[in-house]
């Protein structure tokens, strides 16, 4: 591979020869997570059909999974159910694209959007849980999971909310957006005053989703994806934070025990560099953590937010440089901000 691609494949996880412990399992999976992180997000390795089937074949030797049809079910945010012909060997990339087909979007709008693993819990609480990237098998990824809770869904891929105007004169595109503007509405993922509540609530009765979608562009926070409450260790051991990323800008609202409150709003430009670390406070519970230094007065500060979500971030995050303006700065920004391995707390 290395003949091929020369620098621009990252460096293999290292083989462990030994048994290894469940700890060292876990940290060579987030090792492989953030190799494949690294060669999706590069614009030449993500489009090179080569590296595509050496990771197909490599998803079907290492589950032994036979190639055989299946129906593979997508959800919209709706709940819609889009039931796709497939493969137990077909890639993300080709479900997508069938399931975007059946819904009549055209197919030069289809990488405005991709699949999602997602998940519901007992109190029909919502989370997106990782982005399925287009070299994985999504049959082999919701099996692996082996988890009713959790599903297969369509979401938009993008973190720019202006992005929304290109796909307008799609009615199959507008549906999509309108669904997810609407479930992320209900979430309270966004913050309309209470002046846009009411207008918004009018357009959803009177189904007018353009109107809608155009309104929604006025409101905070509209276009962020927003991670499960979790913990970090900023301003005491026992803080709580709700992470928001979106719109160019990382934005993190922190609670201590003792009801102090602290916002964070960084522009991405602020943020120097993350890392995604193994965690284990207790030998039964296995988590992640997001690392992330930024400049504060020309001092760098870290956080640490504990969340098993910590990759989903890092993926949001990097998406949103790549859709930064191209300079000379923005590509050493980027070049810094993602060269850091995984590596283990």
């Amino acid at each position: 591979m290395h003949d091929i691609f020369g620098n621009e494949l990252p460096a293999f996880p290292p083989k462990h020869y030994l048994a290894m412990t469940k700890s060292m399992a876990e940290d060579r999976r987030l090792m492989l997570e953030q190799y494949l992180q690294e060669v999706v997000t590069n614009p030449v390795l993500s489009r090179s059909d080569i590296l595509f089937k050496c990771f197909k074949k490599l998803q079907l030797e290492t589950f032994r999974i036979p190639s055989i049809k299946v129906i593979l079910k997508v959800y919209l945010p709706d709940g819609r159910l889009v039931k796709v012909d497939s493969e137990t060997s077909d890639t993300a990339e080709r479900v997508l694209e069938a399931a975007l087909y059946k819904l009549n979007l055209s197919r030069e709008l289809m990488e405005h959007f991709s699949l999602f693993i997602t998940h519901k819990d007992t109190n029909a609480v919502f989370s997106v849980m990782k982005r399925v990237a287009p070299f994985e098998i999504p049959f082999i990824t919701i099996w692996n999971i082996k988890n009713d809770s959790f599903q297969i869904d369509i979401r938009k891929w993008y973190m720019t909310p202006s992005t929304d105007a290109i796909l307008m004169g799609c009615t199959a595109a507008v549906d999509l957006l309108y669904a997810q503007a609407v479930q992320e509405l209900e979430m309270n993922w966004c913050k309309p005053t209470e002046q846009q509540t009411t207008a918004l609530k009018h357009l959803i009765k009177t189904d007018n989703k353009g109107k809608f979608l155009e309104l929604m562009q006025q409101v905070e926070h509209y276009n962020y994806q927003r991670l499960d409450p979790c913990s970090s260790d900023y301003l005491d051991g026992t803080t709580m934070v709700t992470v928001s990323v979106g719109n160019d800008e990382l934005y993190c609202s922190f609670q201590t025990s003792d009801n102090k409150s602290e916002i964070i709003r960084l522009h991405i430009s602020k943020v120097t560099r993350w890392h995604v670390m193994h965690y284990q406070p207790k030998k039964t519970n296995d988590q992640q953590e997001f690392k992330f230094g930024y400049m504060d007065d020309q001092f760098l500060n870290w956080i640490t937010i504990r969340t098993n979500q910590a990759f989903l971030l890092s993926t949001w995050l990097k998406k949103m440089l790549s859709e930064q303006p191209v300079t000379k700065e923005s590509l050493e920004i980027l070049d810094n901000k993602t060269s850091a391995n995984t590596r283990k707390r």
